[in-house]
């Protein structure tokens, strides 16, 4: 058997083992949704572009373009997704109403979007601040969490479901941005730092422009420079806390650019849930019992588990359910562990609560439904790598990607978009 190479994966060259895992990648996501891009158009795909007249681009000139970015369904002049609209638009005007071209630009947004993810968490795992930890094991963690993420059922929302583009542009744009952020912040020549720092701020207005959760980017990268890059210790919280104060502004202001000033109004916030079957305060109560449920999905998605939607009993008071306050305590005591911890574990305690802050927007205190699978393609971003990391046991690992691999490829076969 001397013809079967047995060294280890460190004699392999950057280039190659980075070719082979974006080769992987693409292979593994293709055959896990070869069989969708036939699928048909589902439930507000219509009204969002079938019949949405301002994305119905018939010639390419900067007139009809900016008209894709005023495509608001309640007719308001305000911009509303441009990033996303526009793709809308182009998919439109190069194939009308055939899903396919549609269905190739979702699979490939959701391609682009895994391989940043493995770029940003194995160049993460490499930072000083852990590459004693994880350094030596950097490149198949991070190649076999971001699979999981990949092929999670819970992600087939957002990658076959045409609209829900929306979702996954942001989060390609979203996941791109913080690794440019990551390779302009570790550059030694300031020509590179300034050329990453561009296309990170390039790739955030993409990311804006897509999907209003990606406000909530700014944060992201604040931390992670906090936990990852400076280190979080007393002294580098006092000096970075006017910096995270300023950041916590950005989304106020993207909301007043985006919808105006009426949506600083609590009246008009309360107004809101008027059509809704739930009050503000039934959906702050009821939102810690979802977020636990998607954390269930991701550990645990079985076909029977997973639709567009769910069934969720409202939470009236802290204990009706009771449910309720169990919820809201282990987020709580989550959270706080993985602060208390920070310093010991950062990669992890930075993964834990990247998954929470990016649930804030839409688990919060907007009129939205309450729970849909799709809001958590960038949440989930980091899921798998925390799990990989927090994992003794690589067999299990291995098992846990087959088992992913099966319950995708059967759900995307009994639900074609």
């Amino acid at each position: 058997m001397a013809f079967i190479n047995l060294e280890p994966e460190t004699h392999l060259t950057l280039c190659r083992k980075n070719v082979f895992a974006v080769v992987a990648i693409l292979v593994i996501v293709l055959a896990i949704y070869s069989n969708t891009f036939h699928a048909s158009w589902q439930f507000d795909d219509e009204i969002n572009i079938l019949t949405n007249k301002p994305l119905h681009l018939k010639e390419l000139n900067w007139s009809n373009i900016k008209k894709t970015f005023f495509a608001s369904l309640d007719g308001s002049k305000k911009i509303y997704r441009p990033t996303a609209c526009l793709s809308f638009a182009l998919n439109y005007f190069f194939g009308k109403d055939k899903v396919f071209g549609y269905h190739v630009v979702n699979v490939s947004i959701h391609l682009l979007a895994a391989v940043f993810l493995f770029l940003l968490i194995y160049n993460t795992l490499n930072l000083p601040i852990v590459k004693a930890r994880y350094g030596p094991n950097s490149y198949s963690i991070a190649l076999l969490a971001t699979v999981l993420w990949a092929i999670s059922p819970v992600q087939i929302q957002a990658v076959t479901y045409i609209v829900q583009r929306m979702a996954s542009m942001a989060g390609l744009f979203y996941i791109a941005s913080l690794y440019f952020y990551l390779k302009g912040r570790t550059s030694e020549r300031r020509v590179l730092q300034c050329l990453y720092f561009l296309l990170c701020f390039f790739a955030a207005a993409l990311a804006f422009g897509s999907k209003e959760n990606a406000a909530m980017l700014p944060i992201s990268i604040f931390l992670f420079d906090l936990f990852l890059i400076q280190g979080l210790t007393r002294k580098n919280v006092k000096r970075n806390l006017v910096v995270f104060l300023a950041l916590l502004l950005i989304p106020l202001v993207l909301a007043l650019i985006l919808m105006g000033p009426s949506v600083f109004s609590g009246k008009n916030l309360v107004s809101s849930y008027e059509l809704r079957a739930f009050t503000l305060g039934a959906r702050l109560l009821t939102e810690p019992r979802i977020i636990l449920f998607y954390i269930s999905l991701l550990f645990y998605p079985m076909p029977d588990r997973l639709c567009i939607n769910h069934d969720i009993v409202i939470s009236h008071s802290f204990i009706d359910p009771p449910t309720t306050i169990v919820s809201i305590l282990i987020i709580l005591g989550i959270l706080c562990l993985s602060i208390l911890k920070s310093r010991q574990w950062p990669f992890i305690s930075y993964c834990i609560i990247f998954f929470f802050i990016n649930h804030l927007i839409e688990s919060s205190v907007l009129s939205l439904e309450l729970v849909f699978e799709h809001r958590n393609y960038i949440p989930s971003m980091l899921f798998f790598h925390f799990h990989h990391t927090c994992s003794r046991r690589p067999r299990s690992q291995h098992l846990c990607a087959q088992c992913y691999l099966e319950n995708g490829r059967e759900l995307v076969d009994g639900r074609r978009g």
